[in-house]
Formats: C-alpha cells, structure tokens, sequence
C-alpha cells in the first residue's frame, strides 16, 4: 500500500502552497522570531519555493527574496523574489549572489538544502557536510554582522565538527527537531544567531624561527 500524505502535505495542498516545508519555517520561525520587515533573505535550495513563499509573508514588500537551487524554481508573481538555478557547490555562485545583492548584505540565510540521499550513511553525511560548509563560506561573505542563519544538517557523523565551526561565527547557537518534520527523518536545524565574521588567523614568529597561531 502506498504511504498516505500526512496533515501537512495536505494543508499545503489544499491551500496552494509548493511544498509541506513551508510548515517547517513557520514552525521555526514562531520559535525564534527570525524575521523582520524589510529583511533580505537568502534561500538555498529553495525550490520549490515553499520557504520563499512564508519568507514573503514575513518580511513584506520592502524586503527580498533570494532563492537558490539547481532545480527550476516556478517564478513567483512577487517583484521582490528573485531565483538563481545554480549548484551551491560551483564557483560561479558567489558571483551570482553578489550581483544580486548589489553591494547589500543579507539579514537571513535560510537553507533547507539537501543531498541525493543515496541510502548509505557514510555517503550521505558526508555529502550535506559538504553542502554545509559551502552554505557556511556564504554566510562568511554575505551575512550582515548580527545576522542568522537557518542551516538543515542530519544528525550523525560529521555534527561536532560543524558545531565547532558556527560557534566560531555566532553567539548563539540553538538545535532544533521541527515538528512538522517526518518521525524517521534524521534531519535537525541549527538556529544560529548574532553572527560574527570570524578573524583571519595569523601567523607570528617564535623565538626560534618557529611560526605560531
């Protein structure tokens, strides 16, 4: 027998929405309060577009909307959203987002972005590993000081070392179960606010010619 739709896929269903996901940002969102009128908002792997879509009724017409995804996102007939086909992973990304910007930085990165799940843990937790550290080197350059970033990791392997990064660029570091995600999923949010662009380390030399940190 095939698996019936949840509440959720249906809620969405029935009230035009693109995906279930839209209740996890909310559920999110009324946890923490992550948005602001007039916020700019990146979205990565945004399609299709129910993050976007509930970012949109947070932060009104002055704010805006990137939303990022190597899949087509369906335009939205909102003037403040904009979409980048593109892999996360390719260089090219960071040009794109900053021509987007326009020399703005972000209040809010926001990722739902995950991997083709392959089956095999090993695989899979080092592939969104992967797509986090990217997400990460985004933040670095594109988040406003004080910023927060929304970043979907599966819990396991590779966890503590991605704790150790973000408690290098935010203040405050909060994990969270949403409860609209499935029971078997794996997937936790990390809520990390007040960012910090983390400081260049430098080099100096001992007193033997040793170099040190």
């Amino acid at each position: 027998m095939r698996r019936k739709r949840d509440a959720y896929t249906e809620i969405a269903k029935r009230e035009g929405l693109r995906s279930r996901a839209y209740f996890k940002l909310k559920d999110i969102d009324e946890r923490y309060g992550i948005f602001r009128p007039g916020d700019i908002v990146i979205d990565i792997g945004a399609a299709p577009g129910g993050w976007i879509k509930y970012s949109l009724s947070k932060i009104g017409f002055d704010g805006r909307v990137i939303g990022i995804d190597q899949r087509e996102i369906e335009p939205f007939e909102e003037p403040n959203v904009v979409t980048i086909k593109a892999d996360i992973l390719g260089e090219g990304i960071f040009k794109s987002i900053e021509e987007q910007l326009g020399g703005e930085k972000a209040d809010v990165i926001i990722s739902d972005a995950s991997p083709n799940i392959s089956g095999v843990y090993e695989v899979d937790t080092e592939k969104i590993y992967d797509l986090n550290k990217r997400v990460i080197e985004i933040a670095d350059r594109f988040l406003r000081p004080g910023g927060t970033l929304i970043l979907k990791t599966f819990q396991g392997r590779h966890e503590r070392r991605l704790v150790n990064a973000l408690k290098k660029r935010f203040r405050r570091i909060s994990t969270y179960k949403s409860k609209v995600s499935r029971k078997r999923s794996s997937e936790i949010y990390y809520i990390c606010m007040g960012f910090i662009k983390p400081r260049k380390r430098s080099c100096r030399r001992g007193k033997r010619g040793e170099h040190q940190s």
